[in-house]
């Protein structure tokens, strides 16, 4: 009985020293929104406490999925008063005007693809400052994608490797991808399912070309909001470079070798020249001097003269 009293006692005496100092909770009922863009969405944010004279409520915005950004204060409430501030001003407002009863929570209206984020609820009421006074909301506004661009990358010539891309630069969730063909080269060939696909990437991979991959492709990019399309016409064909580059070569060789001939024949034409040049200036041993061709012609006639003359002689024994 004694004890029963002591406790009685001792609660009436510690319970108003208790709630005037921890009596805050601040909490809320959905951690995680998720909305499409352009419908609104309301971010829950509860309390307990004694309000008092210094109460005051604030939200701030922490943009996109990286938590390292500085948040950025979108609402302050205090004295009766809402303060709206940034980009987001014009689209918020408070569930209950007068936040003092329990209920913190505000709706964003008309939701963009920027709302998407962390937001943090604050409560400030001294002397309350023990127990939780924060809750975080996050927000993720759905978008479509985007129309995706369909683009070739490689060199669309018989026997090589090309990939075909796809790509929407806005979507979330992030879009998914899928390539058909719709429409082959060939008369005789129905369109295929692209089964090389990169459905995260968008891309398609076709090896070892040929005639028949010619075509037109289509690429869908979807989420859960939808879907958009791209096309692309196809048009395999020979290697053209290859020959461009034979021809080159070919035609370098043959001026190479014209090159060479002429040079040898300018060559061989000057050592020719040179020879018959030197010839020209050389004295044989048998020259006669200029002047001097008719006296010799004269000797050399009196000589065999008086060759004949000595062997009539001799034949005939004529004695004088």
């Amino acid at each position: 009985m004694l004890r029963r009293l002591t406790l009685i006692f001792s609660s009436i005496l510690f319970t108003p020293y208790f709630d005037a100092v921890q009596s805050i909770y601040v909490t809320t009922s959905q951690p995680y929104v998720t909305v499409n863009i352009g419908n609104n969405a309301t971010l829950d944010c509860s309390y307990k406490t004694r309000v008092g004279d210094q109460f005051s409520l604030e939200w701030r915005f922490t943009p996109g999925p990286n938590e390292n950004v500085p948040a950025e204060k979108i609402l302050y409430y205090t004295d009766g008063t809402a303060y709206k501030l940034g980009p987001q001003a014009n689209r918020i407002k408070l569930v209950d005007q007068e936040p003092t009863k329990g209920d913190a929570s505000i709706i964003i209206l008309n939701t963009k693809s920027s709302d998407t984020g962390r937001y943090s609820c604050d409560i400030n009421n001294p002397p309350d400052f023990t127990g939780p006074t924060e809750a975080f909301v996050n927000l993720i506004v759905q978008v479509p994608p985007s129309i995706p661009k369909c683009k070739v990358i490689g060199k669309p010539y018989i026997g090589n490797n090309i990939t075909l891309s796809c790509i929407s630069t806005v979507g979330r969730p992030t879009p998914m991808y899928k390539w058909s063909e719709v429409r082959s080269a060939t008369a005789t060939s129905s369109p295929r399912i692209m089964v090389k696909v990169d459905s995260k990437k968008g891309t398609l991979l076709l090896r070892n070309l040929t005639m028949k991959d010619s075509g037109i492709y289509r690429c869908v990019s979807f989420n859960v909001l939808g879907e958009k399309s791209c096309q692309l016409v196809l048009s395999v064909t020979v290697n053209n470079e290859v020959g461009v580059i034979v021809g080159a070569l070919f035609g370098t060789l043959v001026a190479l070798l014209l090159i060479a001939v002429v040079a040898y024949h300018l060559i061989h034409r000057k050592k020719k020249k040179s020879k018959d040049h030197h010839t020209g200036h050389e004295l044989r041993e048998d020259a006669v001097a200029p002047g001097k061709e008719t006296n010799s012609h004269l000797l050399a006639s009196a000589h065999n003269e008086g060759t004949r003359s000595n062997s009539m002689n001799s034949k005939y024994n004529i004695v004088v």
